[in-house]
């Protein structure tokens, strides 16, 4: 799930002088493709651990000839890999190369930035990141080499992204603009000394390879980004203003496809399952149990919307840094977005954990919230039923035990049943992880001798969620459920996703696309994902009956369950097949987006809406 993941990633310490855009589509094999070992699965890749000196926040101030060393061996790493695997993933390339343009960067082999950018650039597949992949890495490098002031810098953002097609790259530059204004090094700082530092020293100072990476990326935007922000904003806001005035708006051609029922038409009350973070149930109509809860240990729980204990006194302030979120990531000079900022540049390292873990509380607070308004938009019929997962919005993430696992199981399970027995028709789970994620925590918490063998312990964990997952859904054929995709911008056929990446025929996987009805740059795609919807600032309900809006996959998932939860509403005697394959043969395919079509999935059912 994510809904603040633009603010909440703000604090992390990835640099932003990677490449910016999408992960490309897998390389065309070359001549020697045949040598290499191919990769079809992040299980297949080899995982890797560097012990320390020392811990990962000293290395921000360290000399700069020990990150060297560290660089050295990561970026070694890195092409072996690339000369040993033909490896079958667009995300995982882009990381890989990404990587070793932040490296070339790092050590300023500024000559070996343009054949890095270019490659990038080949192998974009959406027409927006295919512009600016690479625009700030060449803009630094050509800086550097030439000893330019703030002035040409301010000049130069202004003219490359003012000649780039508007309509492509509105979105992702503004979006751009916002992560620069909220750059501050105390945030990198405080990151790694409250959260990373405490990852290296469970780990006895041997932790994963990719927290190299981390540390040389926080290095570069600290020492060669960070002066250039004001010139860079500066550029951009000029852009933005310029073609605010001159360029025309994107087409909207989702709204009208939409459609409401009044609620005087002809039609049956149907019950529909959000599958989230917990609702407030007092902003809609209920069903009659209201709901299921489980902590984040998967123990059974009373509250149906998540308590925000110390932080409820605070949530005034808190939703202002919410909406300003949003506003800043629109390019929106609001006072939201004015407090947001100026909370975050006031920021004491000692400050940013506290900081960071109040943005994510409010991010699980307000998220199942924000889909159930939008799964049950226009449709007075809906009845709301709500399965919450109290999931842990702290940094620490829980440690993972097999007795654990198997209560998640019989959790699904438990969910599932209660499903059934309110006679819910339509569920929306607007979440996704994979068994990576259970790679994370147990490398958090020290679990495993080696790698390899926590990989294998995550796998079994997973496994067991997983299958339980698949068959407490087929379990109820009755009922049709619908996935996010999720908003990593890679593929789902590569890395096991759930519930994402299940196939079933009472399930549909969403992708998310704008109002244009344009794949986003963050939608994930896969052979699983079989419909898109608008996934993109969409404006819906937060606890309590403000509205603000959210992007990604999570907000065009509820799209298609609520079209779902219409077409029964309206013909109740229709199956899930039924209606499943009439928002299927409804949806317009183009390339890889497959738009839903709530009108025309009506008319095929008879419907007139």
């Amino acid at each position: 799930m994510t809904t603040l993941s633009f603010a909440v990633s703000l604090l992390a310490a990835a640099p932003i002088v990677q490449a910016q855009g999408n992960p490309p589509s897998p390389g065309t094999p070359s001549a020697t493709a045949s040598a290499r070992q191919v990769i079809t699965s992040a299980e297949q890749l080899p995982r890797r651990v560097v012990k320390l000196d020392k811990l990962p926040s000293q290395y921000l101030d360290a000399p700069r000839a020990e990150v060297e060393a560290l660089a050295t061996a990561l970026e070694k790493n890195l092409r072996d890999d690339l000369a040993k695997f033909d490896i079958q993933d667009a995300a995982t390339m882009r990381a890989y190369v990404g990587s070793l343009l932040t490296l070339a960067q790092f050590r300023g082999d500024w000559a070996a930035v343009p054949a890095l950018v270019e490659r990038l650039k080949a192998l974009q597949d959406k027409p927006g990141p295919r512009a600016t992949t690479g625009t700030m890495a060449t803009l630094l490098a050509e800086q550097q080499t030439g000893r330019r002031d703030a002035a040409w810098v301010q000049e130069e953002v202004r003219k490359r992204y003012s000649v780039m097609n508007w309509t492509d790259v509105a979105d992702g530059v503004k979006a751009f603009k916002g992560q620069m204004e909220l750059l501050n090094p105390a945030l990198v700082k405080g990151s790694f000394e409250q959260q990373v530092d405490v990852m290296a020293r469970n780990m006895n100072m041997t932790v994963p390879e990719g927290l190299v990476g981390s540390i040389v990326g926080a290095r570069l935007q600290n020492e060669l980004i960070a002066p250039l922000k004001a010139p860079i904003v500066a550029g951009l806001q000029a852009v933005i203003d310029a073609q605010s005035r001159a360029a025309p708006a994107k087409p909207d051609v989702w709204t009208p496809r939409q459609f409401a029922i009044a609620p005087t038409a002809r039609a049956t009350e149907v019950g529909v399952g959000i599958w989230d973070s917990g609702v407030d149930l007092s902003l809609f109509k209920p069903t009659a149990g209201r709901g299921i809860a489980f902590d984040r240990e998967s123990r059974p729980a009373k509250d149906l919307l998540r308590p925000l204990g110390d932080a409820q006194a605070r949530w005034p302030e808190v939703k202002k840094l919410v909406k300003g979120a949003m506003d800043l990531q629109a390019a929106l000079d609001t006072e939201d977005a004015r407090v947001l900022k100026q909370a975050v540049a006031t920021l004491e390292p000692s400050r940013v954990k506290a900081f960071q873990e109040e943005l994510s509380l409010a991010s699980v607070y307000t998220h199942g919230t924000h889909v159930a308004g939008i799964a049950v938009e226009g449709n007075p019929f809906a009845r709301v039923y709500t399965a919450t997962m109290l999931w842990e919005h702290r940094s620490e993430p829980v440690k993972p035990t097999e007795e654990m696992t198997r209560r998640t199981a019989a959790a699904y399970k438990q969910i599932v049943q209660s499903f059934k027995d309110q006679k819910l028709r339509v569920v929306n789970m607007s979440w996704r992880y994979g068994a990576s994620a259970y790679e994370g925590m147990l490398a958090w918490h020290n679990v495993g001798a080696t790698p390899e063998e926590r990989k294998q312990l995550a796998r079994r964990l997973f496994a067991i969620e997983r299958d339980a997952l698949r068959e407490a859904i087929a379990s109820a054929p009755e009922i049709l459920f619908v996935a996010g995709s999720g908003n990593e911008d890679n593929s789902a056929d590569f890395e096991e996703y759930i519930p994402a990446g299940l196939n079933l025929p009472n399930l549909l996987t969403v992708g998310a696309v704008d109002k244009a009805g344009e794949e986003t740059s963050f939608s994930t795609f896969g052979k699983t994902v079989v419909v898109h919807a608008n996934g993109f600032e969409v404006e819906s309900f937060l606890p309590g009956g403000d509205r603000v809006k959210f992007s990604g996959t999570s907000m065009a998932s509820p799209q298609v369950a609520n079209l779902a939860a219409k077409l029964f509403a309206l013909k109740p005697e229709l199956t899930v097949a039924q209606v499943r394959q009439a928002i299927l043969d409804g949806a317009e395919r183009k390339g890889r987006v497959n738009l839903a079509h709530p009108r025309k999935s009506a008319q095929l059912l008879g419907l007139q809406p």
